[in-house]
């Protein structure tokens, strides 16, 4: 119950963040990269952001978790390939934070 909860929250963060950015984009509308700089610029649209991907991440976790889980029947792939997914998710979110903070 927990893993199916924390699906769903990390779903409805999802797509408050998907809301808010629209919102955004249709107040402040970029057209330039200078704008665009001083759109991603700011620390608490990082922090944001990085949160987004945080529970982008989760919910891939799981829901990649449940797929295995329902069609690998052989328990070493099926845990193999889970290690594989959880390494790139780590890399994935170790690249998207050099990617916010411009590292």
């Amino acid at each position: 119950m927990r893993l199916w909860l924390s699906q769903r929250l990390s779903a409805v963060m999802m797509a408050i963040y998907i809301v808010f950015l629209i919102a955004l984009l249709i107040i402040q509308q970029p057209s330039n990269y200078e704008s665009w700089y001083v759109f991603v610029s700011p620390i608490w649209f990082r922090l944001v952001t990085l949160v987004f991907f945080i529970n982008l991440f989760i919910h891939a976790w799981l829901g990649v978790s449940d797929v295995l889980k329902d069609y690998i029947f052989n328990k070493i792939l099926r845990a193999n390939l889970q290690i594989i997914v959880d390494i790139l998710l780590v890399v994935y979110l170790i690249w998207v934070s050099f990617i916010l903070w411009n590292i």
